[in-house]
């Protein structure tokens, strides 16, 4: 038995000597590789088709910006740059409409009065906000009109003629929302101060019909004397000696202790619609309420 175990020891180590033997002779060759499969090998710079040529610089789309500035510097494009500044010269139309009930705050009688006003302006635009200034004329100018303070009783009533008119300087304040480069809402404020002068005559009033209106001054005419009997009312006393407004009484102003304002002040709240077709053209409809009641407006500038 031990002989047989011996006789396998001893073949199996010839065994394992044997192929130690094979694997480190000279001439044992590696096994060869099998041919490279040609759609596996590497492509050449040169031939791939998104490969940039030597020496050139990979080529971008314009961004959105580029294009914008290429719109705003062709011919008459109405496109407006941001951070660049515009300025426009041109002039504008105001209608005014000084409603009843304001100059009801301040006394009875009166009426809706309309008013035009127009004159040069000049706009500074930048980043869709622009500054635009004017001196422009308004003309108050109102026929016999019955007025007196809410405080008086009828006798009080006088006919008001007005040859009022301003000089207003002011300045609007406008931030736009654009829809499209051409058209865009406008919303803002405006200030500003109007100096005044004219005439405005005042004189004592007394019932000239018989409907004649004590509340509303409707009906009454001028007085033509002091302390006349009127026979549509003569338990009243009109025409009175308390102050001398008869004639063509004219109103004296504030720096002579009269009641004629010398001064006005402006301010609006607005809004309105800015069209601009050309980069050298842009008009605007405005609307506003403030210190003179309503407005309508038109502007038209030239950009310079």
């Amino acid at each position: 038995m031990q002989k047989v175990i011996r006789s396998a020891l001893v073949l199996g180590l010839l065994g394992a000597w044997s192929h130690v033997a094979l694997a480190a002779e000279p001439g044992a060759a590696a096994p060869e590789p099998s041919p490279a499969d040609p759609a596996a090998e590497p492509t050449p710079d040169a031939a791939k088709p998104d490969a940039p040529a030597a020496g050139e610089e990979t080529a971008t789309a314009p961004d959105k910006d580029s294009a914008l500035v290429a719109d705003a510097e062709a011919g008459g494009s109405p496109v407006e740059l941001p951070g660049k500044t515009y300025l426009f010269v041109g002039a504008r139309y105001r209608a005014l409409i000084v409603p009843k009930f304001m100059i009801n705050l301040f006394g009875d009688g009166g009426k809706t009065l309309l008013v035009h006003g127009f004159g040069p302006e000049f706009a500074i635009r930048k980043n869709a906000f622009e500054y635009n200034l004017s001196i422009w004329y308004a003309g108050y100018g109102m026929d016999d009109t019955p007025f007196k303070a809410k405080d008086d009783g009828a006798p009080a009533w006088e006919l008001v003629k007005s040859d009022l008119k301003s000089i207003f300087i002011t300045s609007d304040f406008l931030w736009s929302q654009d829809f499209s480069p051409e058209f865009s809402l406008n919303y803002g404020l405006a200030g500003g101060i109007g100096i005044i002068f004219g005439d405005l005559h005042r004189v004592q009033a007394e019932p000239g019909s018989a409907g004649f209106n004590d509340n509303t001054g409707e009906g009454f005419v001028r007085c033509t004397g002091k302390n006349t009997v009127n026979r549509f009312n003569p338990l009243t006393s009109y025409c009175d000696d308390s102050n001398d407004h008869y004639g063509d009484y004219t109103e004296k102003s504030w720096t002579d202790g009269g009641s004629k304002p010398i001064l006005f002040p402006w301010f609006v709240l607005q809004t309105g619609l800015r069209y601009k077709p050309h980069r050298n053209f842009a008009m605007r409809f405005d609307a506003g309420f403030g210190t003179s009641g309503f407005f309508l407006g038109l502007g038209a500038d030239y950009g310079l």
